[in-house]
């Protein structure tokens, strides 16, 4: 579907044409005559709701990834540091200790961290560009399969999402009035970034070099704003840094040596970080399309390679080091680099491209972007059936362990099943995030010391039909007094389509 972008729409021929038309004039007119603010928050609120109705069809038939059981996990025990640095696992223990622990709860709080972020964005984008302009960005970046297709769930790159747009807008005001309110915040809002994920140290690159650019730079070092900023920063960040070195580092540096940090040779990295590079100019080829849908001069194009004002000059340093400083560190020190980190990157791209004043862009043409945002999210919920249908055909996702029929089946054969758990990891992996307090008993469970953990906490032993040495473990513990045996069967369906189904055997031993 494509929607006219021109000041002067041709009158329509056709039913489809003319009712495009209609919906795009009723969007004018929303625009010119509702508060803005009231606009945005309704366009949220349908944006969260449409891309909610399209996760949960699409996942129906999967479980949750193993990521919401490691975060379960961490959530359970509060601390400043895990494998990850400790947001994600924040967010967690707030939200579920309001929300259930199921599939559709994780990908509402995922959108509503995405709905934060936008808007936040919005008030970032309404400090640098006019209503419409900023309604039009605003819908350029609903279009960027990051915010909504890539992120069904939160894990560490998407709690980054608030924060750093955040940062920005505080450090940009900051920046243009040096106010000390505006700078505490932007230092800890990229401090709470980074809490987020280490990646966030790009964006601390950018403010950094940011602040040392500009006609303003004397003035703004000259007042308290990068002092209070780089405090603020540092107080934020100092309980982590504590339990960083307190633990040699923790498993954070085990997990980024093991599991990030690559041995690839220079032709690889160097073609790792071309892909990078065009990765991520696919991600934002939505709004892209927009601005050549807008038809922009040479003196626009000249503007958006290289804006004429200062400030944007300073909001291009912002958006470009975060995004091409990753790409050059592979080179130098290989990593797994991929586009799909760049999550929290584009809040500012909407300045970038369409802030140039010969760039035509009034109510009308903000209600063909948002009618256009609209559709494609409508389009994927369209799809969302054929999704869920290619997921159930592709038969078990070991990403995704068939954890929720375990959790209900336990719980029927206990009202508190055992605190660990055991089995086959195509069924337990995912268990802490459906079973709150679950941990995995690391032992082995007919061990001495497996035993006497079992006798402390209880156990639920959960096996595959087709697990041999699994059901021979769990037969054995199945002896213990008290144990309660029950089977079940994984039966996917949707629609009238079924998976073949998945015998499994679940054993509850209680606490001695």
């Amino acid at each position: 579907m494509s929607v006219a972008l021109s000041d002067r729409p041709e009158t329509p021929r056709r039913p489809l044409a003319g009712a495009i038309a209609r919906l795009v004039d009723a969007g004018q007119r929303l625009i010119a005559e509702r508060n803005e603010a009231l606009i945005v928050a309704l366009a949220l609120v349908a944006y969260v709701a449409l891309w909610m109705l399209c996760d949960t069809i699409s996942f129906y038939t999967v479980n949750v990834r193993t990521d919401a059981r490691e975060a379960a996990v961490w959530a359970q025990h509060f601390a400043f540091g895990y494998k990850h640095p400790p947001m994600t696992a924040w967010l967690f223990a707030l939200w579920f200790a309001v929300f259930p622990h199921t599939d559709w709860s994780l990908h509402l709080l995922t959108l509503t961290t995405i709905g934060v972020t936008l808007a936040i964005t919005w008030r970032l984008l309404r400090d640098h560009l006019d209503k419409n302009r900023a309604l039009f960005g605003l819908a350029a970046l609903c279009l960027v399969p990051l915010y909504n297709l890539k992120a069904p769930e939160l894990n560490a790159n998407t709690a980054m999402m608030p924060f750093w747009a955040a940062a920005l807008l505080f450090y940009l005001r900051a920046r243009r009035s040096l106010s000390t309110p505006d700078a505490l915040l932007a230092g800890a809002c990229a401090a709470l970034a980074f809490l987020g994920k280490y990646w966030s140290v790009y964006l601390f690159a950018g403010m950094a070099l940011a602040a040392f650019v500009g006609p303003a730079t004397a003035r703004f070092w000259r007042s308290p704003a990068p002092y209070v900023m780089a405090a603020a920063a540092a107080l934020v960040i100092a309980p982590h840094a504590y339990w960083y070195f307190a633990n040699d580092g923790g498993t954070n540096y085990a997990f980024m040596r093991q599991s990030v940090m690559t041995g690839d040779s220079s032709a690889t990295a160097l073609a790792k970080s071309a892909y990078y590079i065009l990765g991520s100019i696919a991600y934002a080829a939505g709004p892209l399309a927009l601005l050549a849908a807008l038809r922009p001069n040479k003196s626009a194009l000249a503007d958006i390679v290289w804006p004429a004002d200062a400030m944007r000059r300073q909001i291009m340093i912002l958006f470009a080091v975060p995004l091409i400083l990753p790409a050059l560190v592979n080179l130098m020190a290989p990593y797994r680099l991929t586009p799909d980190w760049t999550f929290p990157n584009w809040a500012l791209l909407p300045i970038l491209l369409y802030a140039p004043a010969s760039l035509a862009i009034d109510a009308r043409k903000a209600s063909a972007a948002g009618l256009i945002a609209f559709a494609f999210a409508v389009a994927c919920v369209i799809a969302s059936p054929v999704i869920a249908y290619a997921k159930l055909a592709a038969g078990p996702d070991p990403e995704r362990p068939d954890s929720h029929p375990v959790a209900v089946l336990a719980e029927r054969l206990a009202a508190k099943p055992g605190r660990l758990y055991w089995g086959s990891a195509a069924l337990t992996e995912s268990l802490p995030f459906y079973l709150a307090d679950a941990d995995r008993l690391e032992d082995d469970p007919l061990s001495d010391i497996g035993r006497d953990e079992i006798a402390e906490a209880g156990l639920i032993v959960a096996c595959l039909d087709s697990d041999t040495h699994c059901l021979t473990t769990q037969a054995a513990l199945g002896a213990a007094a008290g144990a309660r045996r029950a089977n079940g069967t994984i039966s996917r369906s949707f629609l009238g389509f079924a998976a073949k189904p998945i015998g499994f055997r679940v054993t509850v031993v209680p606490a001695q």
